[in-house]
């Protein structure tokens, strides 16, 4: 019997040694900046940019997660976050990014519960009320945009960050 409780204790704890956090280490974190996230930050910003030309992003009303690189969890913690607000947003210009991010930081965003289908309403389609879907949709996709690319400028930060603590040391 006591076995059995040491097997299952074991089991449980094992979870959470083999976490996201615990597993990336800085100089590994910094060579998978300059092989990989770098070229895939840079060309999600290029995107990001050329699809918001002439447009002005509003200030976020939510300011985002601080960049903490005090130790090597926080770092990977502040990533993780970035990387799964991103992969909500579902910006197709950033899939790629968001893929190598959690792939060099050997993690994975929870699940999110599925969403409820939405009503279908037979009502009758007036060009009035697409053309509001239409103008309704374009300010959703520009505020995805502006978020995507204020979580750009965060990561970049961060990897910054990350690259003149080696510096320094």
């Amino acid at each position: 019997m006591p076995l059995l409780c040491i097997s299952l204790l074991s089991l449980l704890l094992l979870p959470l040694s083999l976490s996201c956090h615990s597993q990336s280490r800085r100089k590994e974190l910094r060579e998978d900046y300059k092989t990989v996230v770098e070229t895939d930050i840079n060309n999600a910003n290029e995107n990001i940019a050329n699809l918001l030309q002439n447009t002005s992003c509003p200030a976020l009303k939510h300011k985002l997660h601080n960049c903490r690189v005090s130790t090597d969890r926080d770092f990977v913690s502040s990533l993780h976050l970035l990387s799964c607000k991103m992969k909500k947003l579902s910006v197709s210009h950033t899939d790629k990014l968001v893929r190598s991010l959690l792939n060099s930081l050997g993690c994975h965003c929870p699940v999110e519960k599925p969403t409820r289908e939405p009503t279908v309403r037979l009502t009758k389609r007036t060009a009035t009320r697409r053309r509001r879907r239409n103008q309704q949709k374009t300010r959703r996709e520009t505020k995805k945009l502006c978020k995507s690319k204020a979580i750009l400028s965060a990561m970049t930060r961060c990897y910054q960050m990350l690259n003149s603590m080696q510096m320094a040391s």
